[in-house]
């Protein structure tokens, strides 16, 4: 995934935007998300931030591809799960649905992510 994600980025007229959860980047077990928005550069990465004092945590993982197809799963978008553990995940193609998700995350983007400078 995250191959396709660094290719799909350096398209042109592609947007990349990833939204990853801190704590779980903080944790020194996989990328930084300092390591993640380096690698899908000219992509915006967001990490989450503190909220009415407490860390956010972000447990979704979805893909929205050109605001019509939605892939959402129950895989962390790590080693392990691309290639040892067992997952589920469907596609969808609906256009409006991919859609009012992208609006959602957008309107909470202020109150619960940072975005993550490349360095």
């Amino acid at each position: 995934m995250w191959t396709a994600l660094h290719d799909a980025a350096s398209r042109p007229g592609v947007s990349v935007r990833a939204y990853i959860d801190a704590e779980a980047s903080a944790g020194g077990r996989g990328p930084s998300a300092g390591d993640v928005a380096g690698w899908l550069a000219p992509g915006t990465v967001l990490r989450t931030k503190q909220f009415d004092g407490k860390p956010v945590r972000n447990h979704a993982k979805f893909v929205s591809i050109d605001h019509r197809f939605l892939v959402i799963t129950s895989a962390n978008f790590s080693w392990s799960a691309e290639y040892g553990n067992v997952e589920l995940g469907v596609v969808l193609d609906d256009g409006r649905l991919a859609e009012r998700i992208e609006r959602e995350l957008g309107a909470a983007e202020a109150y619960l992510y940072e975005q993550v400078p490349t360095a």
